[in-house]
Parts: structure tokens; C-alpha cells; sequence
């Protein structure tokens, strides 16, 4: 991949760099009209097709091969999670779960739990025990479960074997071979089709090898081997950057610039390799109600890393009302908080009580508490915290389904509580149906969000203020006009002006503010 992009170099230090067209001028802008209610639901909701059960399959044999070549064993420090399950001594116990889980220390926490792995579902703890260690420990403790799954639930077995296999991707694409200098041309494109071509051939073959057999599972399992199978492949990408320019090369900027330019066009099918897996383990894990874990946190960073300025992780700086402090006195409202969302689906109660719902959010909202609400007659305060977690999920996904859902249960039964949130979700309405046709068919500059009259009724509320000017910077397309991007510095101010921001939010806004109005300077100057 880099020798094509040194080939497609060729003299070019003696090339000039073409600049690229300013894109046409957009005509659709964000929607801001002041017509009419603001709060009134324009076009038909489409909230989330949910099943009245959870979906079953069943448990597939599926022993894990031996190691593909190139991908190393898991690590000695795995060993510390081989702690051998005990008898069952009583029932199973969420108490006793809460207990294992509130070990802070990873490994004691994992003996912990192991003493009472035979106590639960056949397969499910061991799968916890192997979510909760470090993500290349899997195959170790799973060993060989995945392979028989006589008692263990299909999707229960599926998460097993999804376990193992995605610890050897995050093992796999790893510590590629290094150049020595001097980086003259010719010693670089030795490199490159020598130790470096030839890692990338194996770790290429390990890598499909691997990610063949999670595209065979379903739920969870298929999730996060999809997940570490992008990552896996934008590990490449990275890799292949760091490959040094050759000097006679990086002399020249211009000469620089191209090279750089064909790197990544020699590099896209590996991106979008990579992309495309990340984009089907979002898309699982958002079936499955996660909002907060370590591993949807480092796919998205690296969705980000790989394709600079992308936009999955825009709304993050999105800012909702806060939250009430979690203070859980029952075991499984604290177990709400601490279990990631796909076992808190298969253990805790289908509770629709406040509290539990508010621990929830400290992890998800899982696919079968989803399912136990849909048709659940809810409090306004149960309306608030589901659709608060819709929201969240929004910010992680970009589904579509998840801020109509959150329209749905705010707007027939209004409340002062309510409203801010159901004034961003309206703002929110109109985009992409989930990450994947954002990134994939709906690029920035088409995205029809913005509508902020909702949020700009809520006169004098600063994170309104707030929040109605971000997501009109999300709207606004790249070939707008230099008096947008001024608006857009204007409402910022506005809203850091106001006492009742946050001071950090208030922080961020002059600091977007800024940068519109250096935008608009620098579109004015290209005049």
C-alpha cells in the first residue's frame, strides 16, 4: 500500500499540488423558521420497531481454532483470570453478584465471581468474567466453552464465542516492523515490500480468518467481533502512517503533501474495511441498549482517529439537564449500574420503578427492559428518564428511531422537566437513520437537522441556548456563507453570557464562538 503511494509520488518534488474546488453553495439550511408552535411535531414518528420478546437462537459448537499465524498468545497476565469455578453452594443471588462486582481490583473481582459462576445461567458469568477483563484475555477465560454449549442459551453462547474470537483481534495488527534511518527512498520501499509487506499480508489473512467466523454469530457476540475486527483494520491504516517520508521526499512541502495524499487513497479499502465492521458492532450494540463501555468508547475514538473530522462523535459535546445522583440501596439497582447492558438484560427484574430506570442510564438501556416498556403506562418521570437514555443513545449512534422514541414520550404528555428534552430531540429530527447511512449516504453537509425553535422558546435557559447553537454548527454546511457562520458566533455568545450555563459549557462556547467567527474570517479572505 505505501510503495503504491511513493510510485504515484514519483518525481514529486517536482509536481505542484492542485487545490481543491470550494464545494457548491448549499441551498437547504438549517430550519429555523419561527412559524407556527415550536413545540408542535411536524411529520410522522417512526420509533423503534421492537419484538414482544427477546430473540432466541440457538447455541452453536463452534471450537476455537488454533491460532491464526501471526496473532500471538494471549498475554501471562491472563493467567491471573484462570480462576477455576466452584461448586454451587446456594442460589443464584444478585446480592452475591453485587458483592463480586463491587471489588474494585480486577483480579480479585474475577475470583470472586468465578466462586460463583455455577450458580447462574450455564455460561453467562464465565461471559462476564470475560468482559470485565482486559479485552485480549477472552479466549483464555472462555476457553473451552465455546465449543460446548450443551446448557448454555444461544445468545448467551454466542456472547462466549464472540468473547474469544474478539480477543484475538485485539491482539492482531499490532507492533508492526520498524524502519531504520536513513529514510532515503530506496531503503523506505525496501522496507515497505519487505518485513513490512509481509506483516501486512499475514496480519490481513489473520484478521479475515478471524472476523469470517464472528460474522456467523448474532447479538452480542456478533457485536463485539465486529467491533474489534474495525479496529483491527484501522490499526493498519495507523500503522501504515507511521511508515517514515522518504527524505528525498519530505523536503519538499508540496512533494510531501502529495505523498500523503496518495498514502491515503492507497490506504481507503483498508479504511473502509475497517469502518464497515466498526459500523455493524454500533449498529449491534445499539440493538443491545449500550451507552456507556469501554469497548464502544474505543471504537468510536477510533472511527474518529482514522477519518479525521468525522462526524459519530459530534454530539457528544451535546449537553443535557443533569442528572439526579445515583445513591442505589437494593443490590440490583446497584447491579443496574455496575453490569454492562447485555447481562443486565438477562438478570436484573424488567423493573419500570424510577430508580431502576435511573441506574440504568448509568450503563443502557437494555433491548429487554425496551421491550417490557413499550407498552407500559409510565409516570412523567419515567417518560423523562426513558427518554433521556433514548437521547443518549442518539448521541452514540445517530439513530433515528431513538429520537423520534424520545419525541413519542415527551410530546403527549408535556412536562416542565421534559421540555428541554424534547426540544433537543426535535432539533435532532430529520437526520441520518443511524451511523451507518450518516457516514456511508448523508454526508455533513446534508444533514437535515436544526430545527431549533423548540430550544430557542425556552427563553433565558442557557444549556437551551447552548445547545440550540451547536446543533446548528452540525447543520450548517461547509459552503455556507460567512454570515452564517457569524450567526452561529453570536448565539454562542448569547448563550455564554447567561448565568445559568455551566462554567465549562460556558468555556466551550466562547471557544466555539471563536472559531466561527475565524471561519467566516477565513471564507471572507478566500473572496
Amino acid at each position: 500500500m505505501i510503495s503504491m503511494a511513493l510510485s504515484a509520488c514519483g518525481a514529486a518534488s517536482e509536481r505542484e499540488v492542485v487545490s481543491s474546488q470550494d464545494a457548491p453553495e448549499q441551498t437547504k439550511g438549517a430550519k429555523t423558521e419561527s412559524k407556527g408552535n415550536p413545540f408542535e411535531v411536524r411529520g410522522p414518528l417512526h420509533p423503534e420497531p421492537l419484538p414482544d420478546s427477546l430473540p432466541d437462537f440457538a447455541a452453536e459448537p463452534q471450537a476455537l481454532p488454533r491460532l491464526p499465524k501471526g496473532v500471538p498468545a494471549a498475554p501471562a497476565s491472563c493467567n491471573a483470570y484462570n480462576a477455576k469455578k466452584a461448586n454451587c453452594t446456594d442460589k443464584p443471588s444478585l446480592t452475591a453478584l453485587d458483592t463480586a462486582l463491587a471489588i474494585e481490583q480486577a483480579v480479585e473481582r474475577d475470583k470472586a465471581l468465578a466462586a460463583i459462576e455455577s450458580c447462574f445461567p450455564a455460561g453467562l458469568v464465565r461471559a462476564l468474567r470475560a468482559d470485565l477483563a482486559p479485552p485480549e484475555c477472552g479466549d483464555a477465560i472462555v476457553g473451552t466453552l465455546a465449543g460446548e454449549p450443551q446448557g448454555i442459551s444461544g445468545p448467551v453462547h454466542h456472547a462466549l464465542v464472540g468473547l474469544a474470537l474478539a480477543a484475538r483481534l485485539a491482539r492482531a495488527a499490532r507492533q508492526p516492523p520498524t524502519a531504520k534511518p536513513p529514510f532515503t527512498k530506496q531503503r523506505v520501499i525496501e522496507h515497505v515490500k519487505g518485513p513490512m509487506g509481509a506483516w501486512v499480508r499475514e496480519q490481513a489473512t489473520a484478521i479475515e480468518d478471524i472476523a469470517s467466523r464472528g460474522a456467523k454469530l448474532r447479538g452480542y457476540g456478533k457485536a463485539v467481533v465486529a467491533i474489534e475486527a474495525g479496529m483491527a483494520e484501522m490499526r493498519f491504516v495507523l500503522a501504515a502512517r507511521e511508515v517514515p517520508v522518504p527524505e528525498e521526499i519530505a523536503k519538499f512541502p508540496e512533494a510531501a503533501e502529495t505523498y500523503y495524499q496518495n498514502l491515503e487513497l492507497t490506504l481507503d479499502a483498508r479504511k473502509q474495511r475497517g469502518r464497515d465492521a466498526a459500523l455493524v458492532g454500533l449498529g449491534e450494540l445499539a440493538q443491545q441498549g449500550v451507552i456507556v463501555d469501554p469497548r464502544l468508547a474505543r471504537a468510536r475514538d477510533m472511527l474518529a482517529q482514522v477519518y479525521g473530522g468525522s462526524i459519530i462523535k459530534t454530539l457528544d459535546a451535546l449537553a443535557l439537564p443533569p442528572l439526579a445522583k445515583a445513591n442505589p440501596s437494593q443490590a440490583e439497582h446497584r447491579l443496574a449500574m455496575r453490569l454492562p447492558s447485555f447481562y443486565a438484560g438477562v438478570l436484573l427484574p424488567k423493573a419500570q420503578d424510577a430508580t431502576a430506570l435511573r441506574m440504568l442510564l448509568e450503563r443502557g438501556l437494555p433491548l429487554a427492559h425496551r421491550i417490557a416498556l413499550k407498552n407500559a403506562q409510565l409516570s412523567p418521570e419515567q417518560r423523562v428518564l426513558v427518554a433521556r437514555a433514548r437521547i443518549e443513545m442518539a448521541k452514540n449512534y445517530w439513530r433515528a428511531v431513538d429520537v423520534d422514541e424520545a419525541v413519542q414520550l415527551l410530546s403527549k404528555k408535556r412536562s416542565a422537566e421534559g421540555d428541554l428534552l424534547l426540544a433537543i430531540a426535535l432539533a435532532l429530527r430529520g437526520g441520518p437513520v443511524n451511523a451507518a447511512d450518516m457516514i456511508l449516504r448523508a454526508p455533513e453537509a446534508k444533514l437535515e437537522i436544526g430545527d431549533v425553535r423548540a430550544l430557542d422558546s425556552l427563553d433565558g435557559d442557557g444549556l437551551a441556548a447552548y445547545d440550540a447553537a451547536l446543533i446548528l454548527q452540525l447543520a450548517t454546511p461547509p459552503s455556507a456563507k460567512a454570515r452564517a457562520w457569524r450567526a452561529l458566533a453570536d448565539r454562542f455568545r448569547k448563550a455564554a453570557a447567561m448565568n445559568n450555563l455551566d462554567p465549562k459549557l460556558r468555556e466551550e462556547a466562547n471557544r466555539r464562538a471563536r472559531d466561527a467567527v475565524e471561519t467566516a474570517a477565513s471564507i471572507e479572505h478566500k473572496k
